[in-house]
């Protein structure tokens, strides 16, 4: 299971390597990335218990290929700038891929950090359901992912 860092980092990056760069979209890409967590905040005012709706209806790909979808064709995940006529499949398709990504950070296995005899006993307290080692390693393990797939900065050719 993932962060919430990690889902925006890896939300974020692949937003940039799909061409979206104005502040908007980066804005939008942050919430599109976490989506899927409002279920949370669900469980919260439903049930007085934020776990007790999680990973359920808003987990789904159909729910976070639509919502991105939704996001991308909105004009709120866009390339390019505002000059150019915009192309709402690739948008929607944009924001389908950045949603979707929630799912699949969230099925990578992850260790339990917090019972491994070598960690420190301040890295095993709990925030939000996960250990602290948990937490700092999937902003590495995430940081990682996301320098594989930020896009490079072109150079060049020299003549």
């Amino acid at each position: 299971m993932s962060t919430p860092i990690g889902h925006t980092i890896i939300g974020l990056a692949l937003a940039r390597r799909l061409g979206a760069t104005s502040p908007l979209s980066l804005g939008t890409t942050i919430i599109v990335a976490n989506v899927a967590d409002v279920d949370i905040a669900l469980g919260i005012l439903l049930r007085r218990d934020p776990w007790k709706l999680h990973r359920r209806g808003t987990h789904t790909l159909g729910f976070l290929l639509g919502a991105g979808a939704l996001a991308g064709t909105a004009g709120l995940i866009s390339a390019g700038s505002r000059e150019v006529k915009r192309d709402l499949f690739a948008d929607a398709l944009r924001g389908a891929i950045i949603a979707a990504s929630h799912v699949v950070l969230d099925a990578l296995p992850r260790p339990r950090l917090s019972s491994w005899p070598c960690i420190p006993c301040p890295l095993r307290r709990q925030v939000a359901g996960m250990s602290v080692a948990s937490w700092l390693l999937d902003v590495v393990l995430c940081a990682t992912i996301a320098s594989t797939i930020w896009p490079r900065a072109r150079q060049a050719r020299s003549r």
